[in-house]
């Protein structure tokens, strides 16, 4: 089980990093297709709780190694977030951003990402259980290719939401914008009070985001063991 968890933790941690890094989804596809192969044989590489949640539900793995798995890799995520936040420093804009944002409800407009949230997650997962679990698809050797692709894909659908499908990520990206004041030793400042505010009040919309980013996980496992009852 450490192997795994280590996996994941590395795993997790890169493909967080690579989605507020990188100025584009094609490097993070590319690095998420990568990142499957080196990963898959210990640990089935799955770097995101939700679809940790959809082998459960599948019934390929145990409620403690759901726990597990899901505590290492919020785990990475926030030491993703410490790693871009240094990297890339305070962005002024994403602060003018927080201040406006402080005068209007968190869940303005939550009604569109949740659906679009729900619809790729759960795309998402169920892609990952047909090419890495199915019996129809067994010692493929395309799967990771088929996952990045699929990431590629639906961030290029759904481009305009800017969804992320995976809540170690969503967790990521909400940490950024205080971690990069931290490091810009903004500490104390109005800058650092600012984005620990917005943090504050956008809490609440991260958890419903990363609520419904484990309910479309579900059903698309639920939908697998629909279709395939017989694929235990």
């Amino acid at each position: 089980m450490r192997n795994k968890l280590l996996i994941e933790a590395v795993g997790t941690f890169f493909l967080c990093l690579a989605a507020m890094v990188a100025s584009s989804p094609l490097p993070v596809a590319a690095l998420l297709c990568a990142l499957i192969y080196m990963g898959a044989p210990v640990s089935l590489a799955h770097y995101n709780p939700a679809v940790s949640l959809a082998f459960r539900v599948r019934g390929r793995s145990g409620t403690r190694a759901l726990w597990a798995y899901i505590g290492v890799q919020l785990a990475a995520a926030v030491l993703a977030a410490m790693a871009a936040g240094y990297l890339l420093g305070h962005d002024s804009e994403h602060a003018k951003g927080a201040v406006d944002a402080l005068s209007e409800s968190a869940f303005t407009g939550f009604g569109v990402t949740a659906v679009v949230e729900l619809l790729a997650t759960f795309a998402l997962a169920f892609i990952i259980l047909m090419v890495g679990t199915s019996r129809l698809t067994a010692g493929n050797s395309y799967y990771g290719l088929a996952i990045a692709v699929a990431v590629l894909g639906l961030s290029g659908t759904f481009g305009d939401f800017n969804p992320t499908m995976n809540p170690a990520v969503s967790l990521a990206s909400s940490l950024l914008g205080l971690f990069s004041a931290i490091f810009d030793g903004l500490i104390g400042t109005k800058t650092f009070v600012t984005e620990t505010l917005f943090l504050a009040k956008v809490a609440p919309r991260i958890l419903a985001e990363v609520a419904v980013q484990f309910v479309g996980a579900a059903l698309a496992a639920w939908f697998f063991r629909i279709l395939f009852p017989e694929d235990r």
